[in-house]
């Protein structure tokens, strides 16, 4: 009896060390697991400060952002006249096509016909910082400088689509306007601002060369052409899929607003 009591206290011993032994190596695990955890988040305030310091270092100078601007203007008008574009909805008087663009980037082309005339439109789309007030494709827009009488930057944010499915973002964007062919010209693509917002809690989008055109129709003085060339790398963790039916979307609700005005 003495010596099954004498086994039963060994067998006991024995089991109380395997927990032991056990313990110490789930609190080794978790420490390591809490090292790495640190080692990632000490990675990812470096990545951030060094985030800043790029933007503060990437900034254009106004003479950069007049170049640049210019020379995405051309791009753009040059690339709405190009072939190549594939229907991909249509509605009312809306036409949105598409095509990649060379580097691998889809980008939309939206074709309408609008109930507003030529010199009232171009007004209303020049008049910035007041564009929330018909524009239902943004929540807020103001120009930040204006370099030229003719070039501008501005900060714009996009309003959610899909019910909140695809987030808003914002971006910043060089401009120019101009006249040719009896057609008012606005566009240009995000540059790299000095005075810019902060990124802050929003996704920073990034706009190719783009632009918007106004026309007239002929024997329609009460009616313009509209044309938006749309290139834009969206950013964040949105699936491609979903940004391909947003932008057509948000094209189809500028030419909506548009319309709205002329109602």
């Amino acid at each position: 009896v003495s010596t099954q009591s004498t086994w039963e206290a060994v067998v006991s011993t024995q089991s109380t060390w395997e927990a032991v032994v056990s313990t110490q190596s789930t609190w080794e695990a978790v420490v390591s697991t809490q090292s790495t955890w640190e080692a990632v988040v000490s990675t990812q305030s470096t990545w951030d400060s060094s985030l800043v310091l790029r933007r503060a270092d990437m900034a254009m100078s106004n003479d950069e952002i007049v170049a640049t601007v210019t020379a995405a203007l051309e791009t753009a008008v040059q690339l709405v006249e190009e072939d190549g574009w594939n229907e991909e909805k249509v509605e009312g008087e809306a036409v949105v096509k598409s095509k990649i663009n060379k580097e691998g980037r889809k980008i939309f082309l939206c074709m309408a016909t609008v109930n507003v005339p030529p010199q009232v439109l171009e007004k209303k789309m020049m008049d910035i910082d007041n564009l929330t007030s018909w524009n239902k494709t943004i929540t807020e827009s103001r120009v930040l400088k204006n370099l030229k009488k003719d070039v501008f930057v501005s900060y714009q944010v996009t309003a959610e689509g899909g019910g909140g499915l695809v987030s808003s973002r914002d971006f910043v964007y060089g401009g120019k306007a101009m006249h040719r062919g009896g057609k008012f010209i606005v566009g240009g693509m995000s540059v790299e601002f000095e005075g810019e917002p902060g990124v802050e809690e929003k996704v920073r989008a990034w706009h190719g060369p783009s632009c918007q055109i106004i026309g007239p129709v002929e024997g329609e003085p009460g009616m313009s052409t509209y044309t938006w060339l749309m290139d834009c790398e969206y950013r964040g963790m949105m699936p491609g899929s979903i940004i391909n039916i947003a932008l057509p979307r948000a094209q189809l609700m500028m030419v909506q607003s548009i319309n709205n005005l002329g109602a």
